[in-house]
């Protein structure tokens, strides 16, 4: 809650302010049943009409402003909620941005939305409302005790009696339902999860008929969420239940002790409609923090999910020295790099003895075998993942020592799996260059080989290209997503597998408008098909994570190694020819 606390230190004036009009409205919540005995001794005494009506208004004038002063303090508590929530949204997704491609391969987006969401919440009525009466009621509890005090001390005490047992039921109860509470929290980003999962591989899920096994699965899920949320509700429903007695058992001795002080004279009358009203005004409070003891619960139980997601450090973030530099030339060096992804403790790693030199302005072709760390080691030069230092530099300058904003602001890579925006085609190709002109667009477009393709679409550059780009080929999401990146006219351009979704024809096209793109650019060029980097001015063939080879497309296929066979294996096979 130490984190929470921070947050509700940055709103200094709205809960200074809430503080001091909430004692101006205590002050009237124990004027009124005074005010109300004051009227009654005023028809006891038999004092002239005006005298009551007097009272009479005082007490309305004192009811309203009270009514008033009792909205003000809740809207002040509740805009701080809202305010609390609205910030601490902005500084998980921030948060988010911040960390690395490695964490989301351990946690589930389900679990991650189900934070964003359900848990903020939680905590935005554990701000509101239930700050508003966890501080609030006591100070009230006070105040009506010591008024009733002050009139019989004797009778205050009975009153008093009932609510030790609050205490006690609160902190059986709590536990209870801050274990639910936490338990159900899960429970609904398990179900979010899976309901995720289910949507974005919904072709799949029909193209092998399996609704069914779908269906049963979420069932499960949903059944466990379902008794998870029974058993908060049963804990839920017990502390209101009871703590809604306490003020019923206080009456009842209210009315036996003052009845029998008013038989014989201890008591006015006025007295004992003060005491009672005392105690019918906290029967509310007392019902309610009930409820309160629930919500503070669930709030404090989303909190800890929400502390746990805040308290992951980005383990990619700047150097306290990083430098900053205007441009880069695009230099690329490896130097015997090694890397594995985190969390793989006992496995090989996915690189080993990396060395590799790519000169600024050059083209470098990497091919290899399935799984040989192609698309690892182009992900390691915009930092993607974290690097040792001492391993891999750029300009000269190990990409560590490098300001992420100068390094990933001069490099646009296009991944094996592009991904579109639910956004316009124009947006998504500008993704990189917001305020980049129509005529830009158009011409990352051209290069691309996707113009063609805009002219046939129904709204052209502005059509809709849905979740994903699902409205789309998926040869036109690759070239989409190469427009993206040529658009940023950056000093290092990697295409991981770029042109694997199109046809041979529009592949040739294309190789042959970006040929004029790699001048005055370093370019790597990851793929699987020997053909895509023929033209390379060096090419890097990987196997099992090591450079088994190393030159350009002649003299590789000369030294008959991997790279030939792949190139023998990749061949177009010979025209067939007639009898002759």
């Amino acid at each position: 809650m130490r984190r929470l606390a921070g947050y509700i230190a940055h709103h200094p004036v709205y809960y200074g302010v809430w503080l001091v009009v909430t004692l101006v409205y205590v002050a009237g919540f124990v004027a009124l049943p005074r005010l109300v005995g004051w009227g009654i001794e005023a028809l006891s005494a038999g004092l002239p009409e005006s005298e009551v009506l007097r009272r009479v208004g005082w007490l309305a004038v004192v009811a309203i402003l009270t009514a008033a002063v009792r909205f003000f303090t809740r809207t002040l508590v509740f805009n701080a909620a809202r305010q609390i929530e609205y910030e601490l949204r902005n500084d998980i997704f921030a948060h988010l941005q911040r960390l690395p491609q490695s964490f989301y391969f351990q946690w589930r987006t389900g679990d991650l939305m189900s934070r964003c969401v359900n848990d903020i919440n939680a905590v935005r009525l554990l701000m509101g409302v239930g700050l508003l009466n966890v501080i609030q009621t006591p100070i009230l509890y006070v105040a009506v005790v010591g008024a009733m005090a002050t009139m019989n001390a004797e009778l205050a005490l009975y009153v008093l009696a009932p609510y030790p047992l609050f205490l006690v039921i609160a902190r059986l109860a709590g536990r209870s339902i801050h274990h639910w509470s936490l338990r159900t929290q899960e429970g609904i980003a398990e179900a979010s999860n899976h309901l995720q999962e289910c949507i974005s591989g919904i072709s799949v899920v029909k193209a092998y008929a399996m609704e069914g096994l779908t269906g049963r699965r979420f069932d499960a899920v949903n059944e466990s969420l379902y008794q998870r949320q029974l058993r908060l509700v049963r804990a839920n429903a017990a502390m209101p239940t009871v703590t809604s007695l306490l003020p019923a058992l206080a009456m009842c001795l209210v009315v036996q002790v003052g009845g029998a002080d008013i038989m014989a004279g201890r008591m006015p009358v006025s007295d004992f409609f003060i005491f009672s009203m005392y105690v019918f005004q906290i029967t509310f409070p007392t019902f309610i923090m009930g409820w309160v003891v629930a919500l503070v619960q669930r709030g404090a139980a989303s909190m800890q999910r929400i502390d746990e997601l805040l308290s992951v450090e980005p383990s990619i973030c700047d150097a306290a020295n990083a430098r900053s530099l205007p441009r880069l030339s695009g230099e690329i060096e490896f130097r015997g790099l090694d890397f594995d992804y985190p969390g793989e403790v006992g496995r090989a790693p996915v690189l080993r003895g990396i060395d590799l030199h790519v000169p600024a302005g050059s083209t470098l072709g990497v091919v290899g075998t399935v799984g040989s760390g192609k698309s690892t080691l182009a992900s390691l030069v915009p930092r993607l993942f974290e690097v040792d230092d001492g391993q891999l530099f750029v300009d000269g300058i190990d990409i560590n020592q490098l300001s992420l904003a100068t390094l990933r602001g001069h490099i646009a890579m296009v991944p094996q799996e592009p991904f579109l925006f639910s956004a316009s085609l124009a947006d998504n190709i500008a993704f990189g260059r917001p305020d980049a002109s129509r005529e830009e667009v158009a011409a990352a477009s051209r290069r691309a080989q996707l113009e063609a393709d805009v002219r046939e679409l129904p709204a052209g550059y502005e059509t809709f290209v849905g979740e994903r780009g699902v409205m789309l080929s998926g040869g036109q999401r690759q070239r989409t997503a190469l427009a993206r990146a040529l658009l940023l006219d950056p000093s290092i351009l990697i295409l991981d597998d770029t042109l694997s979704a199109v046809d041979a024809r529009t592949e040739a096209r294309i190789q042959r408008e970006l040929s004029s793109v790699y001048r005055g650019r370093t370019v790597i060029v990851v793929s699987s098909r020997v053909g895509v980097v023929r033209e390379a001015d060096q090419i890097a063939v990987l196997d099992g994570g090591r450079i088994v080879e190393r030159g350009d497309h002649a003299t590789l296929l000369a030294a008959q190694g991997l790279y030939a066979r792949l190139a023998r294996e990749q061949a177009p096979p010979a025209a067939s020819q007639g009898p002759t």
